[in-house]
């Protein structure tokens, strides 16, 4: 089934079994979602709303809008962590991101 499709179902025998799969066209080295949803759950949801006002403007900016605007006005050089994501600067990334989370 597509991600994010949400479905129903009933289990009528005494004992059932329910196997649920996502699956995406994208390149596995964009990672999965769900991982952002958990980390913004721990590190924003339960900000100030003043400041998670801020934190939906600037994912609304760099995330959601593509990143096209945001980076409009840099040289293609500066771009960096804007730039459409292949699997090298993704996994810069994500070595990133596990120093990060590692402190």
């Amino acid at each position: 089934m597509p991600s994010l499709w949400y479905h129903h179902v009933e289990g009528l025998a005494d004992f059932n079994i329910l196997v649920n799969y996502w699956w995406r066209d994208t390149p596995r080295y964009l990672g999965q979602p769900y991982n952002a949803l958990h980390h913004a759950i721990m590190t924003i949801r339960d900000l100030p709303q003043g400041e998670r006002a801020i934190w939906q403007a600037m994912f609304d900016h760099y995330v959601f809008s593509g990143g096209e605007a945001a980076r409009a006005h840099l040289p293609e050089k500066g771009h960096g962590v804007l730039a459409p994501l292949d699997a090298e600067a993704a996994q810069r990334m994500h070595h990133f991101l596990l120093r990060s989370l590692s402190l």
